[in-house]
């Protein structure tokens, strides 16, 4: 008898054993039920990625492009996720998983349309908080609640979907498909609405998105038409971002926010924000008064039979060293082609004009493919503000540029510091010094300098006679020229070039 009973208790256990390796047995769900749902996880992380990359574009005129700006907004956005992926584990578990989906939906959207509305306010009100705190606040005061409600659809639709399979597969069918879309999301984002439609379109084209997500899940329990419609009028009549009076056009590319602007006698090419002036045109007169009419000085300082420039801007350099060198053949490289389109229709500039050739490019791999040999090499590089990009002020980059000067070529390089260390331009001399055997600085109008390094060795007292000869305009913000030698400055390379930290340091040392 007790043989028969451990018999059956271990058939039992046995028995029982098999029965939890059994699969958990799931319902009978609509096909069209599943696949509305797996669509909304792919076009929730579509729109994650494209609010963050429109995020980057919206605050560039507000706290410019930096690397801090990336960082302070993309760890609020972490921060969010993390909170959303919180909140929709809570839902999950609730009675009314699904509802609770389209709820979410529909807040995000409706935030989304109200970000359209308020945000260019907040922005101004939070300009002077800088790239690290205003940059923030912003986006934990506009992107994060929409980060939160997209982070919450991803464990409430796996609840959801286990229904119809097993929850291992319910799960990496939502992870791959949000991941999927978020990987759509950035090329439609970045390739096609924010370099043709523009920022603010980027963002009404997001919220539409969103508002459709919500609207497949609720066709079946609200049906309101006038609704419908009022939304998408909201939408449609959202502000944007409302220039200045002064402005008389405004473009988008995939690198910049172009405006350009009149002020008196002065139209500006103003890149990403309000105070980053990268072209200066002066109607009453050629000499501007800037940076800008140094470069004159170059045909004086070298025979300039052949000129590269790096950084075209809208040309304000290349008018410059016409007046010495007018029959000069020259290559200009600018990366921007909404830039070029805007020195074309509005800064006078000639495409068609014998000798001059323009190039859309960026430098460094410009330089790369060509083989060409110059007597001097214009460098005005800025990304849409006051930073350099690091790879266009290291040792690799000027040991490029030296391979195409001619022997007694020279390079002229706008470096703008405002800091009362002038460690910027210090370092970038020293750069430019363990590559040319002779650099100096002569100043210019404000915290620009015109750095110059030369091929073959040259004494300060010859390069001073040869700028006594300048006309009066390109010397008149000149004053003294001095040899820049500081052997406790950094030389920057591709693996450390620390351009950014300098510039931020330089700013905090300014506003003190």
């Amino acid at each position: 008898m007790n043989d028969i009973r451990n018999g059956s208790g271990l058939r039992a256990a046995r028995f029982s054993e098999r029965a939890v390796d059994l699969p958990e047995p799931v319902e009978r769900v609509a096909r069209g039920r599943v696949a509305l749902w797996l669509a909304i996880a792919a076009l929730a992380g579509g729109v994650m990625m494209g609010l963050e990359l429109a995020a980057f574009r919206l605050y560039a005129p507000y706290f410019g492009y930096s690397v801090y700006v990336w960082g302070s907004m993309i760890s609020v956005v972490m921060a969010a996720l993390s909170a959303g992926y919180a909140v929709g584990g809570r839902l999950a578990d609730g009675a009314q998983p699904e509802s609770a989906l389209y709820r979410v939906v529909l807040t995000c959207a409706v935030y989304q349309l109200a970000v359209l509305y308020f945000s260019p306010a907040l922005l101004r009100a939070l300009e002077q908080q800088g790239e690290f705190f205003g940059a923030g606040a912003a986006t934990l005061l506009i992107f994060a609640p929409t980060m939160m409600a997209l982070a919450a659809t991803g464990p409430l639709i796996v609840r959801l979907c286990a229904k119809a399979a097993q929850i291992g597969s319910a799960a990496g069918s939502v992870y791959a498909l949000s991941t999927a879309g978020g990987m759509a999301g950035i090329v439609v984002t970045s390739f096609g609405l924010l370099p043709h439609a523009g920022t603010h379109a980027t963002l009404q084209v997001l919220c539409a998105v969103s508002f459709a997500a919500a609207g497949a899940g609720l066709a079946t329990r609200i049906r309101y038409p006038a609704l419908v419609l009022a939304i998408g009028g909201a939408i449609l009549c959202a502000p944007g971002p409302g220039w200045s009076q002064n402005t008389l056009w405004t473009g988008e590319s995939a690198y910049n926010l172009i405006r350009v602007v009149r002020r008196g006698t002065r139209t500006m090419l103003l890149l990403n924000h309000k105070s980053s002036v990268h072209t200066i045109r002066e109607e009453a007169d050629l000499w501007t008064g800037s940076y800008y009419d140094l470069f004159a000085l170059g045909p004086l300082l070298v025979r300039t039979d052949r000129a590269l420039v790096l950084g075209m801007g809208a040309g304000q350099s290349i008018a410059s060293m016409r007046v010495t060198a007018p029959r000069a053949a020259i290559d200009a490289v600018e990366i921007d082609p909404v830039v070029v389109r805007a020195a074309i229709q509005w800064f006078g500039l000639d495409p068609s004009r014998p000798g001059l050739r323009i190039h859309v490019a960026d430098a460094r791999p410009w330089l790369l493919k060509n083989r060409d040999h110059y007597d001097l090499v214009q460098i005005d590089l800025y990304q849409g503000g006051p930073f350099i990009p690091f790879y266009l002020v290291t040792k690799e980059f000027f040991d490029l540029v030296r391979e195409h000067m001619t022997g007694g070529g020279v390079v002229m390089m706008n470096v703008f510091d405002a800091g009362p260390k002038q460690e910027l331009l210090a370092a970038t001399a020293a750069t430019l010094g363990s590559v040319l055997p002779s650099v100096m600085v002569l100043p210019g109008a404000g915290h620009n300098y015109m750095l110059m390094g030369f091929a073959a060795r040259q004494t300060i007292d010859e390069v001073r006679a040869r700028i006594a000869k300048a006309p009066q305009g390109a010397t008149a913000q000149a004053g003294s020229l001095w040899a820049m030698s500081d052997r406790a400055a950094p030389i920057f390379t591709d693996d450390r070039a620390p351009v950014e930290e300098m510039t931020r340091r330089m700013f905090a040392a300014a506003v003190r």
